[in-house]
C-alpha cells in the first residue's frame, strides 16, 4: 500500500524525463540527416548505382550461319493403338514398367550374339517379359489395379 503512491511518482518521472531532455534540442529542418555524433549528413541529390555494366559489342568476325535448305519431311504415319502399346521407346510412370523395360534390355543385350541352345531362356523369358510389357500397358498409360493380377506370368 506504500508503494503505490511511491510507484507512481516513479513511473511519472520515467514518462515525463525523456520529454524533457528532447526539449532541449532546436528541431531539426526537413531534409536533415543526423550521424550517430548528431553531425548533419549529406544526402545525395543524383542516385547513383553501385555496379555498371556495359555490354561487349560483338565482333564483326561472326559468321551468320544460313540455314540449309530443308527437306521436306515425311508425314508420319500414325500407329495404332497395338503397335503403341508395344512400342518401348516410351516408358510409363510406373515403377513396374520401369523395371520390366531394363529387364527387358538386359535380355536383348544377352541376345545379341544369337540364340543357341545356351541361352534360348533368355529368347523365351523375353517373349514372357513382351507379352507381360504389352498387357500391362507400359508403352502408353501404364497398369490398371487390375492389370497386375490378369498381367502376370504363371510358371
Amino acid at each position: 500500500m506504500l508503494l503505490t503512491p511511491y510507484l507512481r511518482t516513479f513511473c511519472a518521472l520515467i514518462l515525463i524525463s525523456p520529454c524533457c531532455l528532447a526539449n532541449d534540442s532546436a528541431p531539426l529542418p526537413l531534409g536533415v540527416v543526423l550521424d550517430d555524433k548528431g553531425q548533419p549528413l549529406t544526402i545525395p541529390t543524383q542516385s547513383k548505382t553501385a555496379l555498371s555494366y556495359t555490354p561487349i559489342k560483338p565482333s564483326k568476325t561472326t559468321r551468320v550461319h544460313k540455314p540449309l535448305p530443308s527437306k521436306p519431311k515425311a508425314k508420319t504415319k500414325k500407329i495404332s493403338r497395338k503397335q503403341q502399346l508395344a512400342n518401348r521407346k516410351t516408358v510409363a510412370n510406373n515403377a513396374g514398367c520401369r523395371w520390366l523395360n531394363s529387364r527387358m534390355n538386359l535380355l536383348e543385350k544377352n541376345l545379341k550374339l544369337g540364340v543357341n541352345h545356351r541361352n534360348t531362356h533368355h529368347q523365351q523369358e523375353l517373349n514372357v517379359r513382351q507379352a507381360e510389357w504389352e498387357c500391362l500397358k507400359c508403352g502408353m498409360e501404364g497398369p490398371d489395379q487390375s492389370d497386375h493380377h490378369s498381367c502376370q506370368y504363371r510358371r
